[in-house]
């Protein structure tokens, strides 16, 4: 063999090295373990990350809630200036209820001078939509003539994040029975019914 033919032999390997190749490769592959490794792998990182994109999703269909107590809470206050009371269901406030797509939204009917004006916000499914029960009031000051009003949600995960007591009657009109607010002459968030301030003016 000359020297050509060394040059050339190492410059294109012979055929049967490359059958080799092609027939090693065919046989690689994954394994049973390794398909069942990353099968397991995605599962623990799925259940890792559903329960907190289902409470992200809950929280962004409260803003229904939230935005309709804020709105019924503001009426309640120019009701007030025209009347000197305060409004016993939704429809005398002119605020639009009954379109709510995760809520029921409805007004205390017992709301007066002294209760002040009470406003709920009922969860049609809190566990099915991951949402959590809202009351709001609205207080009226006659000595300092001043208005206080506040937000309450459900910290109650026991109970489906349910208010207890808060309750619609008549959704046709917007009324119900709310809890976990106060009004009066100053408006609070009740300590005991298992709620929390959201927010809050005074």
């Amino acid at each position: 063999m000359n020297s050509s033919t060394q040059k050339l032999s190492t410059r294109y390997p012979p055929k049967h090295l490359f059958q080799s190749l092609l027939q090693s490769n065919q046989q690689q592959g994954f394994t049973l373990i390794e398909l069942l490794v990353v099968i397991l792998i995605i599962g623990i990182l799925g259940a890792i990350a559903l329960p907190q994109m289902l409470q992200i999703i809950g929280r962004s269909r409260e803003s229904e809630a939230r935005s309709m107590m804020g709105a019924m809470n503001r009426a309640q206050q120019a009701y007030f200036n025209e009347k000197a009371t305060f409004a016993q269901s939704a429809v005398e406030l002119e605020v639009p209820v009954g379109n709510e797509k995760h809520y029921i939204v409805f007004v205390d009917p017992e709301n007066d001078f002294a209760v002040g004006g009470l406003q709920g916000a009922k969860g049609k499914d809190n566990r099915k939509y991951g949402t959590r029960d809202y009351a709001a009031a609205v207080s009226y000051d006659p000595v300092e003539r001043t208005y206080d009003t506040v937000v309450c949600r459900s910290i109650d995960q026991a109970n489906n994040y349910e208010i207890d007591g808060l309750a619609s009657f008549n959704p046709a009109i917007g009324s119900g029975r709310v809890a976990g607010a106060t009004g009066g002459t100053s408006a609070q968030c009740v300590e005991n019914a298992g709620v929390e301030t959201v927010e809050e003016l005074r």
